[in-house]
């Protein structure tokens, strides 16, 4: 058997927000919230559970952990009139990284805000208005959220870090939620756990051992434990490393472009069907013109299979998910 020191925020290579809900992440300390759905991005950012004294706020939550504004280095391997595809619009998604799964580059364990090099962006965004400002300004010719100069997940000391203990070859259940959708796919990876700590952790690490799905089937669990299973969508074609399997996100966000909504109902239609009645939408929305929060009241549910022969020791499980929107 072997344990890992399950590392699973949001790892988001575009502005996306979401994280895995179980195993539960460094983030959630004692793994208090579990799987339990809309309160999947509250982890780490309420009462007791805030990292103060790292930051000026409290900025933990879980859904903050990402990589901002990177793209593909190359061609998109995922073509414009693929099934895989997340958003169908006039936009060019060319670069985005989800058209390459696994190319483009980013923190590997996330940092918080997403721009740790500041790209122009106040340290931290005082209120959820000034985060939508934020998106105005642009950098380099691209329009960049989140916060700027932020930790690199590699370097905080989270409190109570829940370890889990699996068998190898097994098959384990993960369950993840969403905040803010930007469609793309995503990949669950191991890193074995380094000399030195996780400080030492790369992408190359996790590269080295890409898990796959037990099959196609998927599942949304509701707030009320009930699930409903339906058949995802997955590949290993044009996947980086050669071979990896990514599935799709299942969840089609609004028409025409996806963006932050006045309304999380899709008046206008989804990008594709959803996999099952009201699994859709973008998660964040403006009330009045005032800047709000909806968050979906389901997680999605994936089950992957753990490589046979594994070494026994700590393991590091990695959730990236690489954005389309």
């Amino acid at each position: 058997m072997f344990s890992w020191a399950v590392f699973a925020m949001a790892f988001v290579p575009s502005l996306g927000h979401g994280n895995l809900q179980f195993p539960p992440p460094w983030t959630n300390p004692g793994g208090w919230l579990a799987n339990r759905t809309t309160l999947q991005c509250r982890i780490g950012c309420i009462e007791k559970f805030a990292f103060r004294g790292i930051y000026d706020h409290k900025p933990g939550c879980d859904c903050w952990w990402y990589t901002n504004g990177t793209r593909i280095p190359g061609e998109p391997t995922i073509s414009d009139d693929s099934p895989l595809r997340t958003f169908f619009d006039d936009e060019d998604r060319s670069t985005k990284p989800w058209r390459a799964p696994g190319t483009s580059k980013f923190y590997p364990c996330g940092a918080f805000g997403g721009n740790p090099s500041g790209l122009g962006h106040k340290p931290l965004r005082p209120s959820l208005d000034a985060f939508f400002e934020s998106l105005k300004v642009p950098q380099n010719g691209i329009l960049r959220g989140g916060c700027g100069y932020g930790m690199d997940a590699r370097d905080v000391d989270f409190p109570e870090v829940v370890t889990s203990t699996y068998k190898s070859g097994s098959v384990i259940e993960t369950v993840w939620g969403i905040s803010a959708n930007h469609g793309g796919g995503y990949s669950y990876r191991l890193c074995k756990l380094p000399a030195n700590g996780k400080a030492d952790i790369t992408e190359e690490c996790f590269q080295k051992m890409p898990l796959r799905f037990e099959g196609t089937k998927q599942a949304i669990q509701f707030y009320n434990g009930t699930r409903v299973y339906f058949d995802g969508m997955k590949t290993s074609n044009g996947t980086f490393p050669p071979g990896s399997e990514w599935m799709r996100n299942p969840i089609p966000a609004c028409k025409p472009h996806g963006e932050v909504s006045f309304s999380p109902e899709c008046p206008d239609g989804t990008q594709f069907e959803p996999p099952v009645p009201g699994a859709f939408g973008f998660g964040v929305y403006r009330l009045d013109g005032v800047a709000g929060k909806w968050f979906f009241e389901w997680s999605i549910v994936d089950r992957v299979m753990l490589p046979p022969g594994l070494e026994p020791g700590q393991y590091v499980l990695g959730f990236r998910w690489d954005t389309e929107g």
